[in-house]
């Protein structure tokens, strides 16, 4: 049911956007079927909330958010951390048990109940439990590019949080102070504070001078911006790598051929999408972003959230280095990437793939040769500007001799 590719190759770079102007992306409806059924025993529900919270951006301003919630305990994760190399059952039998709590609100009104309740969820540093009333259920779960699988959606009549949030002091403190939200959010990642706490500190609206309820996919992306940049002010500064490193890790069916050269900072980010995986039409089809030394300033429209995802796990990992590189990733999408599991899947696989020891090379072509030998997709390379510009300078080079 995978391979309902209504039109073309404007499935896989529109990937649920919606630019085919249906209402509802057929593929990631048609994918749903993969997620296990919840049935709900009551006309309510008592359990914890990991914690967690989405705010969706359909309707915006006026959009659907409240808290996640789930019967089901030992499901229990409290960041997609955890997630990272359990089984694809396990991660939808305890995403998709998640259920999302859901009534229309205003982003700058933020009033009511389930404001409150999201907004106490969002900074607890723990599970609290929950009780909620149900008005209305609608069935099935929901599957997103950027966040991972949830169960059925129900509207509450009543919500109560029954526990005290766990507040972590700073976060009180820098609430309070109404700081710029990407001076908060930075200052709290330098802290130790996990990156999905963060988001959802964001998305929950009581982070910033002007504050508001931000869609859970914006959030999610704006937080890896956020912090990518911040960390790449020092990065810049730093000496270059002395030799080529290629990395490799595979997650999901997500394959991360990951190539570090000497210079300074550019990052690109190429992926395909196999013939028969989620978004390929009949053949397979290449995407990719880029970004010079000083960085871009218009949204990676081709990648979107896993170009931010996989860049802050690069930058990361020079950041602990002290180093600088030019930093090319190529991810392959295998068919046995059934369902979007969220830009988490893209962070946590490039983070663990800079754990493993690289192979080194004196030549990029060499390592380009190797890449491609262990990569479905060859000549995926051509598409790489980065690639490009170093054969032009070295063009210039050899003129200026």
């Amino acid at each position: 049911m995978n391979n309902i590719h209504v039109f073309g190759e404007l499935c896989t770079r529109c990937k649920g956007r919606l630019w085919c102007g249906l209402p509802k992306c057929p593929i990631l409806e048609s994918v749903k079927d993969y997620l296990p059924r919840i049935r709900l025993s009551s006309g309510s529900i008592y359990g914890p909330s990991p914690p967690s919270i989405f705010v969706g951006r359909f309707g915006y301003p006026n959009v659907l958010a409240g808290p996640l919630v789930t019967e089901k305990r030992e499901a229990l994760f409290s960041s997609t951390k955890e997630l990272y190399g359990k089984t694809f059952g396990d991660i939808l039998s305890r995403t998709a048990s998640l259920i999302r709590t859901v009534k229309r609100v205003n982003v700058k009104k933020m009033k009511g109940r389930i404001v409150e309740s999201s907004q106490e969820i969002a900074m607890s540093e723990r599970a609290l439990d929950t009780e909620i009333w149900i008005e209305k259920l609608y069935g099935y779960g929901d599957v997103d590019d950027y966040f991972h699988p949830t169960g059925p959606r129900i509207e509450p009549r009543k919500i109560d949080v029954v526990d005290n949030p766990l507040i972590p002091r700073k976060v009180d403190m820098l609430v309070e102070e109404r700081l710029k939200a990407t001076t908060a959010i930075y200052e709290l990642y330098s802290y130790g504070y996990d990156v999905d706490y963060l988001q959802r500190l964001l998305s929950s609206g009581i982070l910033g001078r002007e504050r508001k309820l931000v869609p859970t996919r914006w959030s999610i992306t704006a937080v890896d911006d956020i912090i990518s940049r911040k960390l790449l002010q020092n990065v810049r500064e730093y000496d270059e790598i002395g030799e080529i490193e290629y990395y490799f890790n595979s997650f999901m069916g997500n394959d991360f051929h990951i190539i570090l050269i000497p210079g300074n900072w550019e990052y690109e980010m190429i992926e395909s999408w196999l013939r028969g995986s989620l978004y390929s039409p009949s053949t397979s089809t290449l995407g990719e972003d880029y970004e010079p030394f000083e960085g871009r300033k218009d949204y990676a429209s081709n990648i979107t959230g896993a170009y931010y995802a996989a860049r802050l796990a690069a930058v990361e990992y020079l950041s602990r280095r002290r180093k600088q590189a030019k930093v090319l990733i190529y991810r392959e999408i295998k068919p046995e990437y059934k369902i979007p599991l969220g830009v988490w899947v893209i962070r946590e696989t490039v983070r663990n793939a800079f754990l493993k020891k690289p192979v080194k090379f004196r030549e990029i072509d060499m390592a380009i040769m190797f890449a491609e030998n262990k990569s479905r997709v060859k000549r995926w390379s051509k598409k790489s500007k980065i690639l490009r510009n170093m054969k032009l300078q070295k063009k210039l080079e050899d003129f200026m001799r």
